[in-house]
């Protein structure tokens, strides 16, 4: 057998289900969201994260910021030359 087929005698074994990984209980996963969730809350008022207000919003001049410069040297550029010419 290839190693991509499965052993269907295996995933019919009763035990197999028992060597997975254990999954945590509904409980224990609210648990654990309710401790972050705190630790964010704390974390906030304290200053160590953003809550998203004071968010920068520059990404997209970064992104047009070389076509600008691009379109101002070729401005320049093709007035200096028609002064040259002149």
């Amino acid at each position: 057998m290839s190693d991509s087929t499965p052993d269907f005698d295996e995933l019919l074994d009763p035990e197999f289900l028992t060597k997975g990984p254990k999954e945590a209980s509904a409980e224990e996963r609210i648990a654990r969201a309710s401790r972050i969730a705190r630790g964010n809350e704390q974390l906030k008022r304290q200053g160590e994260i953003s809550d998203g207000v004071g968010k920068p919003k520059y990404g997209r001049v970064r992104k047009s910021a070389p076509w600008i410069v691009i379109g101002a040297v070729i401005g320049v550029t093709i007035v200096v030359f028609a002064l040259v010419v002149r």
